[in-house]
Parts: structure tokens; C-alpha cells; sequence
């Protein structure tokens, strides 16, 4: 990975072992105190419990990276650096990447890391019966993981697999073997075991989790003792809860920005760029069903319906900006020329007439709860050009459910990207790849040619394949590129520094959050 602004090199860690310095142990910090409630927006945490194994969408960080830890671990600035894993080295033919564990490293029962441990959290993140939307990617990516030595494994790779480095952080929870075994799958959800700086103390399914900091951390010990992450859907109520003190950080929509910026107690933390926002064309994965979206006139016609600045503007208030281009900003490949179509409903209701729909048509647009303030104005664009859309909003299981059966019709709204990732391929891959959980729309076109992406080795050919995948894309409008999403988060008084990855999609790096007790 690169340190932003430089020049991108996304193989700047690979072809050798990373040199990791150390530095000397300081004295033991004061035990931590205080608590800390994070109020999200989003209950898809894990499909059970605490399991990391049944991860099911983006906010599966929020306990992979707190109660567990991965083999690394992502800098701010997107380097790669150790986690559980001190060094490693890739093979020259990318067949196999060694990692050589840190000696020491204990899991909340005092077990100790082993490579075990790892082979066996692999091989049950990737079992098909527990679901976990990041298991495919696995299965792409990695032929088989051999332990060399307890201190030691080497995963076997199928192909160059530059995505693997952000999967091994996002959802790569290293649990014990031993314990897991014993529990059992639905004993371990109910009281989970990992090796990251808190430890699992409750939960109730889709509602909170609570969790409290591990004293001499092997990493980083947190600067408070407990950590509550709740659910909380109403927007309004997030923001009630912070102002009176009862939530310290809240996910924040575009409408309650205005009034975090004018509260001297408040403050707002914007991670640009965190994820783009579209709007795909289910039906398209249905010819047979006969929808006017079938027909590339239409789709453009839908495009063009929208306002997208003004939507930006009034209703998301800087939260998001008018997007065009499949890729983030941080990605190779990406070109800051290609820009959003533009608000044009006069064209718009041309094409529909062009198309026989000249007084448009009925369809749907699924979404989840978080998004419904927002799509609301992006229907009432689509209804002043004839498209009449209902709005059908999915809560967070039976939206994932939705997705894997195939039950859902008309539009969705979907990430073209979400977090940033140098290679085009790996960034696109869990939403456009076929045969990945959440690429609900895609085409065969669109896969070959993101698989091709993600088995590159050079900057320059990533660079060119980018603009190829983004191309065959765009051109092929099977969805609406709507915006480039801010991740929007609001804090109070206590919280005195919080500094999140660039482009980071989930809330993570609690344990090095700087808080006033």
C-alpha cells in the first residue's frame, strides 16, 4: 500500500520481507476507565452474534478489528503494517505469501496465537454453510494455507491477489481453534474469543455490543475500559442522544451536519470518499421478466432524471458529491475528467417517448433504512420524468437475504466502491465480480475483465486496466453512478482524536481514539 499523496506503488510491501522495527517496551499504563457509546446507523454487523465467520456487510469491522485482529493491520495512510503477523514475504511468482507471527500474542483466555489458529480461522471464514460474504473472496484468492511451524504459515494463492491485503484487515479475525471447537459454532457467537484490544462482555442480536479494553494490550492498549456500539436507526434520535450525552460518537446524515457545525460542543469527522453510491438495475438480471429497463435508452433516460448536485446540496448538505467515475479517487485507474450525467429531464422524457414509454412506468427502488432520507429525492426525480418508483425499505438481515435469493426487482441502491483500495479489480470486486454475494447486477464482460485487473503486478498495466474496468462499466449502464459518499460522523467534547483510514467505509481504530475521562 501507498502513503497517501505519493506515488502509488501497490507492490511496494511485496517481492521481500517487510522489515518491521519495534519499539522498546515502555512502562505499563494506568489501567483504563470511562466508557465510550457509539450509536451506528447500521445493525449488519455479523448474521450471529460475535462469529466473524457470518460477517455479512460493511460494519463487520466493527468487531473484527476491536474483540479479534487480522494478521495486519492498516495505517491511516492505507500502509500495510503488522498486526499478529511481524513480517512476510511474497513469492516472486505470487504462488505463496509466508507470515511470520509475533511470539507472545494471547487470546482472551490466555491461549496463545498460533498458526493453527490461523489455518483453522481461514478455513472457517471460507466454509459456505456460515455465509460470510468476504468467504468467496477467500476461495478466489487462496488454493490452501499450510502451517510451516507454530510461528509460521504460508498461504497458498490461486492467482496475484492484491485484494487479499485489505481482506486480511476488513474481516481476517484470527480466532483460537481449541476453544472454537470446544464451543461450537453458536458457543462461540454467544461468547466470542479473540486477541484484539477489547474483550467481548454482551450483546443482543442486531441491537449492541458491549466490550471492554484488554490491559497491556500486545498492539495497543484503548485509553477507556468500555465500549458500547448500539443500533440506532432514527437519525434525529442519534443526534438527540449525543447532544444530551448518551452517545459519544453517532453516524451523522447529510440534513444534522448544518447543526453539528453550529454546536461549539459538537464536532464533525468526515472520511472523504468512504464509498460510491448507485443505483443498480435489478431487472437487468431478468430478461425474461420483460422490464423497460432492459432497454439502454431508459436507463439513460433514469440517469439523466436526476439532480444530483441539488440532491447534494439540500438534502445531503456536503455529506456526498456528485459522482461519475466506478472508482474512488484513491485508486489506480481513476480519471477526475469523467464526470455525472447531467440534470437534463427535458432529454430524459425524449428517451423514454423513443423508447415507448411516453408516459413512463412503475418500478421500485430497494434500499436500506439509513438511505431513505435521500432517496426519497432521487424518486421524486424519477417521477417528474413519468418513472414512477415505490420505495421498499429492507431492514439489515432481510436485506442480505434478499440479495443472496435473488428476490429483489426494479432498482437497488449498491456501492460501486466501498473503502479505498489501490487495485481497481480488488476495490470492485465483492460488487461486480460473478458469483460474489452482493454483485446482484453484473455481466460477463464487467467479470473477465475485473478479473483480469486483479491479477496485474505492475502500476502502469493497473493503472490502464482501471480505466478499461471503469469504461466497460459506465458504458454499460447497468446502474446509476450517483455520488461519492463521505463517511459522516459526529462526536462530542470527550472524544479529543479519532483519526480513521482514508476512504474507510466502517468505524474502526477505537483503540487508538485519544478520549477525555
Amino acid at each position: 500500500m501507498r502513503r497517501f499523496g505519493a506515488k502509488p506503488t501497490v507492490w511496494s510491501f511485496t517481492l521481500g520481507i517487510l522489515v518491521c522495527l519495534f519499539l522498546t517496551p515502555a512502562a505499563a499504563p494506568a489501567a483504563p476507565t470511562g466508557q465510550v457509546v457509539y450509536a451506528s446507523s447500521y445493525n449488519i454487523f455479523y448474521q450471529k452474534g460475535g462469529d466473524p465467520a457470518t460477517h455479512a456487510g460493511g460494519q463487520g469491522p466493527l468487531i473484527s478489528t476491536t474483540v479479534f485482529e487480522g494478521l495486519i493491520d492498516l495505517a491511516v495512510n492505507l500502509n500495510v503494517i503488522p498486526s499478529i503477523a511481524k513480517s512476510w514475504k511474497i513469492a516472486p511468482d505470487w504462488s505463496y505469501v509466508d507470515f511470520d507471527l509475533k511470539e507472545g500474542v494471547k487470546f482472551h483466555n490466555g491461549d496463545p496465537v498460533t498458526a493453527e489458529d490461523v489455518k483453522f480461522s481461514f478455513e472457517t471464514h471460507m466454509r459456505p454453510e456460515l455465509r460470510q460474504v468476504l468467504g468467496v473472496g477467500y476461495k478466489t484468492s487462496i488454493k490452501s494455507i499450510e502451517v510451516i511451524n507454530p510461528h509460521k504459515v504460508r498461504f497458498h494463492l490461486n492467482m496475484p491477489s492484491p485484494n487479499l491485503w485489505k481482506r486480511l484487515w476488513w474481516n481476517g479475525a484470527i480466532m483460537p481453534k481449541k476453544y472454537r471447537e470446544k464451543v461450537g459454532d453458536d458457543g462461540f457467537a454467544d461468547k466470542p474469543i479473540g486477541s484484539g484490544p477489547f474483550k467481548w462482555v454482551d450483546y443482543k442480536q442486531d441491537q449492541y455490543f458491549t466490550m471492554e479494553a484488554v490491559p497491556n494490550h500486545h498492539r495497543k492498549t484503548p485509553e477507556f475500559k468500555t465500549l458500547k456500539i448500539i443500533y440506532v436507526p432514527e437519525h434525529a434520535t442519534r443526534l438527540a442522544m449525543l447532544k444530551a450525552g448518551e452517545a459519544d460518537i453517532i453516524q451523522l446524515v447529510g440534513p444534522h451536519i448544518p447543526q453539528v457545525k453550529a454546536d461549539p460542543n459538537l464536532k464533525l469527522i468526515q472520511v472523504k470518499h468512504m464509498l460510491g453510491t448507485t443505483l443498480a438495475y435489478c431487472d437487468l438480471m431478468f430478461p425474461e421478466e420483460k422490464s423497460p429497463f432492459l432497454d439502454i435508452r431508459v436507463r439513460e433516460a433514469a440517469s439523466l432524471a436526476i439532480d444530483r448536485k441539488g440532491i447534494c446540496d439540500k438534502v445531503l448538505f456536503g455529506g456526498s458529491e456528485p459522482w461519475g467515475e466506478a472508482l474512488s479517487p484513491y485508486t489506480m485507474g481513476f480519471d477526475p475528467t469523467v464526470k455525472p450525467d447531467p440534470y437534463d429531464p427535458a432529454k430524459a422524457k425524449k428517451l423514454l417517448a423513443q423508447a415507448g414509454y411516453p408516459n413512463g412506468f412503475t418500478t421500485t427502488i430497494n434500499t436500506t433504512p439509513q438511505n431513505k432520507y435521500w432517496i426519497e429525492a432521487v424518486a421524486a426525480n424519477l417521477a417528474d420524468v413519468g418513472i414512477k418508483a415505490e420505495i421498499k425499505i429492507w431492514e439489515g438481515g432481510s436485506w442480505f437475504d434478499a440479495h443472496r435469493g435473488k428476490k429483489l426487482r426494479g432498482l437497488i441502491t449498491r456501492n460501486s466502491w466501498y473503502d479505498a483500495e489501490q487495485n481497481a479489480g480488488a476495490d470492485l470486486q465483492d460488487g461486480y465480480m460473478e458469483g460474489m454475494p452482493w454483485a446482484y447486477v453484473t455481466t460477463k464482460e464487467i467479470s473477465d475483465t475485473l478479473k483480469r485487473c486483479i491479477a496485474v503486478r505492475d502500476d502502469k498495466e493497473a493503472t490502464e486496466w482501471g480505466r478499461k474496468l471503469s469504461k466497460v462499466i459506465r458504458e454499460s449502464r447497468i446502474n446509476i453512478h450517483l455520488f461519492s459518499a463521505h463517511a459522516n460522523y459526529a462526536v462530542n467534547h470527550r472524544i479529543l482524536q479519532w483519526d480513521q483510514q482514508l476512504g474507510s467505509f466502517p468505524a474502526t481504530r477505537f483503540e487508538y481514539m485519544k478520549v477525555k475521562n
